[in-house]
C-alpha cells in the first residue's frame, strides 16, 4: 500500500536510490527543504521504501515545485503525476496565484496533462575551452546588508515574484554591481546554478565575466540573446534545454534580464 507523508531528515539515507545521474547531490537540497519554513517536501512510500519525492518552495504569492523524482524501479506507474498532483493540492490557490516548475523531457508530458503551460525554455551551456583571466569591473563589490532592499527590489522587478525570504538565506556569498549608489545586478556564487540577475545589460555582462572564472556551466532563458551571445564568445556551447512552465496566473517577468538562473527549483 502506498502512503503520502512529509519527507523527514531520517529519509535522507534513501536519496541515493532516487538520485538522477546528472542532477547533483540531492541530500543538501532536501536537508534545506526540510529545515526551511518556506518549503514542504513530500514523499510517497511503499513498504517503507520511498518511491517518489518532491517539494513546494513558497514565495509571498507564488510557488515553485522542485525535485519531483520517481524511483527508477517504479516509473511508468503514474507516480510522477501523483506526486505532482499532491504538491499542487497542498498549495492554497487564493494566496499563491502562480505555480512554476522546470520540466525535463521525462516530466514535460505529465505536466502538460495537469494543465501547466509552456512559458519559455532554458538553454543549458557548457564551456568547451579554457577561459583567459579577464579584468573584473570595479563596480562589482561584495554584498552588505545595507543593500538588501535594493537587491530585493531588483529581483522583484525581474522575476515578478517576491523571493526575498529564500534569497535571504544565501546572500552571504553575493556580489553586486553598483553604480552611483544603485544596485543594478547581483550574482550569488555557490547557490544553485549561481544566479545572475541584472536590470542593466552591462551589469549583467560584467557579472557574467566574473562568473566565468569559476563556473564551466551556465543555464539561462533562451530569451536573453545578449547573454547567449556573451556565452558563445567565451566558448560556451548549448548541450540541452529544459522547459519553464506555469499553472495559474501568468506573470510578465523579465526573462531577458536573467543572465543565469537560480536553479530548476526557483527559475
Amino acid at each position: 500500500m502506498m502512503t503520502t507523508s512529509d519527507f523527514l531528515l531520517t529519509d535522507l539515507a534513501q536519496l541515493p536510490d532516487l538520485q538522477p545521474p546528472d542532477w547533483g547531490d540531492l541530500a543538501p537540497r532536501f536537508r534545506y527543504f526540510v529545515e526551511s519554513p518556506h518549503c514542504t517536501p513530500l514523499k510517497i512510500s511503499e513498504d517503507n521504501q520511498i518511491v517518489a519525492i518532491g517539494t513546494t518552495m513558497r514565495h509571498s504569492d507564488s510557488v515553485w515545485l522542485a525535485c519531483v523524482i520517481v524511483h527508477p524501479d517504479h516509473r511508468n506507474k503514474g507516480l510522477g503525476k501523483l506526486i505532482t498532483q499532491t504538491l499542487i493540492a497542498s498549495v492554497d490557490p487564493k494566496r499563491y496565484t502562480t505555480i512554476y516548475l522546470d520540466a525535463t523531457d521525462y516530466g514535460y508530458p505529465v505536466y502538460t496533462k495537469l494543465g501547466f503551460t509552456l512559458e519559455t525554455c532554458y538553454g543549458h551551456f557548457v564551456r568547451e575551452d579554457n577561459l583567459p583571466i579577464e579584468d573584473i569591473s570595479l563596480n562589482i563589490i561584495p554584498f552588505n546588508t545595507g543593500l538588501s532592499q535594493q537587491l530585493f527590489h531588483l529581483d522583484r522587478e525581474v522575476s515578478k515574484e517576491d523571493r526575498s525570504g529564500i534569497i535571504s538565506d544565501f546572500l552571504h556569498t553575493a556580489m553586486v554591481y553598483v553604480e552611483a549608489g544603485r544596485v543594478l545586478g547581483y550574482y550569488i556564487p555557490g547557490w544553485g546554478d549561481s544566479p545572475i540577475i541584472a536590470l542593466d545589460d552591462q551589469a549583467g555582462v560584467e557579472l557574467m565575466k566574473l562568473r566565468f572564472q569559476t563556473e564551466e556551466k551556465a543555464v539561462l532563458p533562451q530569451d536573453n540573446l545578449l547573454a547567449i551571445s556573451t556565452l558563445e564568445q567565451h566558448h560556451y556551447r548549448q548541450r540541452r534545454f529544459s522547459r519553464r512552465m506555469y499553472l495559474g496566473e501568468k506573470r510578465e517577468w523579465r526573462a531577458d534580464k536573467i543572465f543565469n538562473r537560480i536553479s530548476g527549483q526557483l527559475g
